[in-house]
């Protein structure tokens, strides 16, 4: 984690809203916004994030 209060570029707030998406990688963004990328998907092992929270959220309502 970063020891400062860092705001995302541009391109590093598309990487990650991307990677929680489940899109694919922009080879155009920055080496920043690409290790963004990368590192959200270690840590969600590739899992559409979004799309889970949706089906939880569901799936509590129809308990």
């Amino acid at each position: 984690m970063y020891a400062d209060d860092s705001v995302l570029t541009y391109d590093e707030h598309k990487a990650a809203e991307a990677a929680f998406r489940g899109l694919p990688l922009d080879s155009d963004w920055s080496r920043g916004a690409q290790l963004v990328y990368i590192g959200i998907l270690e840590v969600t092992r590739g899992r559409d994030i979004l799309d889970d929270c949706r089906c939880e959220e569901a799936t509590a309502v129809g308990s």
